[in-house]
C-alpha cells in the first residue's frame, strides 16, 4: 500500500476472527461460565452521504495531476467542494468511533472515524478542529466538523477516504446509493458501542454482550431481544426499528456501563 505525508500508519481494527478468538478465550477461563454461543450478530456500517444536501465531486478517486505539484500521484479519495462550502457541517458516513488529530503538511484539521468490520472514514482539511474529541461514539449523519482549507489544500473541501482493514476503496462506490446525512430511513441513533457487538446466552439463564474491549452482563432474555433488534436494525437501514423511551434508556443505562432496572 502506497503512503504519504498525508496518510500516516494506522492501527488495524479488530476483525470479527479475532473477536470470536476473545469470546472463545473468556469461555475457556470462565469468565462467562455455563455461556455457549446462541448468536452471534454483526453490525455492518449502514452508510450515508457526509453531507445533508448534494455536494458536487471536484476531484475523484485514483491517479491524478498534483493540483500542488503537477506530478501525476494517486489519490486517495474524493474531494467535494462548491461555492461557499467554507464552514458547513461534515456529518459521519456510519456510526462509529471518532480519532481526531492536526497535520499541517497532510490533512490539517481531520477527523477519523473507525466502523465496523475494520471500516474507516477520513474527513480532510476541516476547517478547525472537529466538534468531537477522540474516543467520541457517533451515530450516522453526526456532526463532525465544518468544511475548511487547512494544511496541503488549494482551497475550501472535504476529502474523503474510505478504507477497509487499510485497503482503499473509492468512496463514490461505497456511498452508491446511500441517503443523504438525516434522511428518512437512516438506521437509529443509537449506536452499538465499539462497532461490534455479540450476543451470549448462558445454560444458567444469563446474556451477555460482549463486544472488542469488554463484556456486559444482560438483566433479562427481554434486554438480550432489546439489543438484538439493534443490531437486526442496523443491518437493514431500510426498515429501521423504533424504540420507545423505556427501551432507549435501558440501552443507554448498558453502555454508561450500568444494569437496569
Amino acid at each position: 500500500m502506497q503512503t504519504s505525508p498525508e496518510h500516516p500508519a494506522r492501527p488495524r481494527g479488530t476483525d470479527r476472527r479475532h473477536l470470536l478468538g476473545m469470546i472463545t478465550a473468556a469461555l475457556a477461563v470462565g469468565v462467562i461460565p455455563e455461556a455457549w454461543l446462541a448468536e452471534a450478530a454483526y453490525a455492518a456500517p449502514a452508510w450515508n452521504r457526509p453531507f445533508d444536501k448534494w455536494i458536487p465531486i471536484t476531484a475523484g478517486f485514483g491517479m491524478r495531476t498534483d493540483p500542488i505539484t503537477g506530478e501525476s500521484r494517486m489519490h486517495y479519495g474524493t474531494d467535494y467542494s462548491a461555492s461557499g462550502i467554507l464552514g458547513y457541517p461534515i456529518r459521519a458516513c456510519a456510526a462509529g468511533t471518532v480519532s481526531v488529530g492536526y497535520n499541517a503538511a497532510g490533512f490539517g484539521h481531520y477527523a477519523t472515524v473507525t466502523h465496523a468490520d475494520g471500516w474507516r472514514t477520513l474527513y480532510g482539511h476541516m476547517r478547525e478542529a472537529p466538534v468531537v474529541g477522540s474516543g467520541t461514539q457517533v451515530a450516522a449523519g453526526q456532526h463532525l466538523g465544518n468544511v475548511g482549507s487547512t494544511g496541503r489544500s488549494t482551497g475550501p473541501h472535504l476529502h474523503l477516504e474510505i478504507t477497509q482493514n487499510g485497503a482503499y476503496h473509492n468512496p463514490e462506490s461505497i456511498l452508491a446509493g446511500a441517503p443523504y446525512a438525516g434522511a428518512p430511513g437512516n438506521p437509529p441513533s443509537i449506536l452499538t458501542k465499539d462497532g461490534l457487538m455479540y450476543l451470549i446466552w448462558s445454560t444458567g439463564g444469563t446474556g451477555y454482550l460482549v463486544t472488542p474491549n469488554r463484556v456486559i452482563g444482560l438483566r433479562s432474555m427481554a434486554h438480550y431481544n432489546l439489543f438484538k433488534r439493534i443490531i437486526n436494525s442496523n443491518q437493514a437501514a431500510a426498515q429501521p426499528e423504533v424504540f420507545n423511551a423505556l427501551e432507549i434508556d435501558q440501552i443507554n443505562a448498558y453502555l454508561n456501563g450500568t444494569v437496569p432496572a
